[in-house]
């Protein structure tokens, strides 16, 4: 999905947050939503930790020592 502006993007997340807490829809509609809210929270927060050990350097010698000799 691509967004005009991270203002648009705002206001989706607050009316997606108002049907969540404040509408008049049946309970199970709300609590549908949250859990589709919360899990999309964790799917991105898991993904956002997930490549940033990923882009971890390796402690493993790349460069070869003093004692190699290099042509």
């Amino acid at each position: 999905m691509l967004q005009a502006s991270k203002w648009d993007t705002a206001f989706d997340v607050l009316r997606f947050l108002y049907v969540g807490f404040f509408s008049d829809l049946p309970a199970w509609v709300r609590y549908t939503v949250l859990g589709l809210g919360g899990s999309t929270v964790v799917y991105g927060f898991a993904s956002w930790l997930r490549n940033r050990s990923a882009a971890a350097p390796d402690d493993g010698e790349t460069v070869p020592g003093a004692e190699t000799p290099v042509r």
